[in-house]
């Protein structure tokens, strides 16, 4: 990706297919595989998630989100894959505590609004960075949080092969999106106020 649009427009692509299905979304992922085209290996796990989509009623795709992201596995094998950026790099501690609430004032102040879910859901993360006008802010949360997290998401669930549940398929998508992530060009930044928001990130109270 080699400018901030393609960023932006990358981020939004996949906050689209990430987000809860509504509808249709074979369009949306070849959409995605298109903004998607600067790592090869995304393009094909997009076009894998793509073939189950297409041939998928709407019902089968919202199991298979469900069965994703929000059923709880009880399994130390295949451990649910929670899309919470902050319970993935945190667990449910003061530390996630502290990034919420950091993540609540940087949305206020440029006017963004997580609706409703919690601030650190992976798809809200993405669209709040492709909407934010602070490039540096933006950066900073992609590399220091939402980064580091699909890292780990990505590493629960063995993809190889051919996807047969629903969170086997998902994890093509989150795996696309870590890759695009890490082939992107990336502006050295400063960001102070992205800084202050993960600084329990790097051990700081």
């Amino acid at each position: 990706m080699a400018s901030e649009t393609s960023d932006r427009a990358v981020l939004e692509a996949f906050a689209d297919v990430l987000d809860y299905p509504r509808g249709p979304l074979a369009e949306t992922v070849a959409a995605c595989e298109a903004l998607a085209a600067a790592s090869p290996e995304a393009v094909a796990l997009l076009a894998g998630f793509r073939a189950f989509v297409e041939s998928a009623e709407l019902g089968e795709l919202q199991e298979a989100y469900t069965r994703a992201f929000d059923l709880d596995s009880m399994s130390d094998l295949e451990p649910t894959c929670y899309p919470y950026v902050g319970h993935v790099l945190f667990d449910d501690n003061h530390k996630r505590s502290a990034f919420l609430v950091g993540l609540n004032e940087r949305y206020r102040a440029h006017g963004f609004s997580a609706g409703t879910e919690l601030p650190d859901h992976l798809v809200v993360l993405l669209r709040f960075a492709a909407a934010c006008d602070d490039g540096a802010l933006a950066r900073e949360l992609l590399d220091e949080a939402i980064v580091p997290a699909l890292g780990r998401m990505v590493g629960k669930v063995d993809v190889e092969g051919m996807p047969e549940t629903g969170r086997e398929r998902y994890q093509l998508v989150l795996r696309a999106l870590w890759l695009a992530l890490e082939t992107r060009q990336r502006p050295a930044s400063a960001g102070s106020e992205a800084n202050e928001l993960v600084l329990s990130r790097n051990g700081r109270d």
